[in-house]
């Protein structure tokens, strides 16, 4: 409301019939009115002292201020029961305050008759808007495979395959990182001085692994698939990263089989008709498919075989793994398990209400990273 239009309602009330024999009612209406605008901390001494122009009563002592407060608001009661009663705004004096505020009338006619279209129209507008704002922020419906991860309390560890090294001489007769495929942890490669004595001092465990860019491109998709239902994960290596600390929660692995990672020999243990090396896969025992064996050393960089499993681990929890010798199986799989038209598509033609399954893929790509992905096999169980 404007200053004009509010002055206009407080003398229309002083000059009512109501307020024409009430000077003190008068004069403290427009006082509390000009004080309000003015942002006066209105109080029973600022009112005694500004209006009744009285600095000697003691405010714990002081009626008056509170008589003529009520009086005022009785008079006001009465004005918009009688003469005031069709007006638009009222003026209101709230008990236990002094400021004057200004109230909207709310009229009491049917429905349809207060609310014209033009009145609707733009609220009817406004709550598509927000049901749609509301639809495009909530979290999309959680795929069944991943439903274990997404939809329950339990935390979820990231592990990503890296590699064991040691520090020593290198072939340039320098000093600097070496990775032996046959030694894959501190175990390993102690074992390998007892039976190499002569590389005692010229060796010593690295305090540092390496990974491929699959762990970044990995991370990558599966932090952007999480995020899309608002969870999270930790991330761990497999080389430091110990059995206790496997079994506390869900587990995603996304790396190569040749570091003898501890996740082989858990899919060996919940997997009723693989089993798996870090050089081959092997199926048996199917009550309706053949025995057969697939090589996972490939020396080829730009085609590989990659094992995608889901299998029930310790307590409640589940793995889910991703294996190849590359990066291009790891990041071509990991890219797939994460597109919601390829899980449905997955879902729908494989698992026929089998929740736990193991897949073998064909990937080719040049350079690791333009990938062409053909599924070979699934087994659900």
């Amino acid at each position: 409301m404007s200053e004009k239009l509010e002055q206009e309602i407080v003398s229309k009330i002083k000059e009512s019939e109501t307020f024409k024999n009430a000077p003190t009612s008068r004069g403290l209406l427009q006082y509390l009115y000009e004080a309000t605008k003015k942002g006066t901390h209105l109080k029973e001494a600022v009112i005694e002292l500004e209006f009744f122009k009285d600095d000697q009563v003691e405010e714990k002592n002081n009626p008056r201020v509170r008589v003529n407060i009520y009086n005022l608001r009785k008079k006001l009661l009465a004005y918009y029961e009688s003469e005031g009663s069709a007006e638009a705004w009222q003026l209101k004096i709230d008990k236990g305050q002094y400021k004057v505020r200004f109230v909207k009338k709310q009229v009491s006619v049917g429905w349809a008759k207060k609310i014209g279209w033009r009145q609707v129209l733009p609220y009817g507008l406004l709550l598509l808007a927000l049901v749609a704002l509301l639809v495009a922020y909530m979290p999309p419906k959680t795929p069944s495979l991943w439903r274990s991860f997404l939809g329950s309390g339990a935390s979820t560890n990231l592990v990503l395959g890296d590699h064991f090294g040691a520090m020593g001489q290198t072939l340039t007769g320098g000093k600097g990182w070496t990775r032996d495929f046959e030694i894959n942890n501190i175990d390993e490669f102690y074992d390998l001085l007892e039976r190499k004595p002569e590389l005692k001092g010229m060796l010593h465990p690295a305090k540092y692994s390496y990974t491929t860019r699959m762990a970044a491109m990995a991370s990558q998709r599966f932090q952007q698939f999480f995020q899309r239902y608002d969870k999270g994960f930790s991330i761990r290596f497999s080389t430091q990263t110990t059995l206790p600390e496997i079994k506390e929660g869900n587990a995603i692995y996304a790396g190569p089989l040749k570091n003898e990672n501890q996740f082989i020999g858990f899919f060996n243990d919940a997997n009723p008709f693989f089993t798996l090396t870090s050089r081959t896969l092997v199926l048996s025992g199917h009550p309706s498919l053949e025995d057969t064996s697939w090589s996972m050393g490939s020396t080829l960089v730009d085609e590989e075989y990659a094992i995608v499993s889901k299998y029930p681990s310790i307590g409640n929890t589940e793995h889910f793994v991703f294996f190849s010798q590359h990066d291009i199986g790891v990041s071509a799989t990991a890219e797939y398990f994460t597109d919601k038209d390829s899980l449905q598509k997955f879902e729908a033609d494989h698992l026929k209400g089998k929740k736990y399954f193991t897949a073998l893929f064909k990937v080719k790509g040049q350079h690791r990273v333009d990938t062409d992905l053909k599924l070979e096999m699934v087994v659900g169980f």
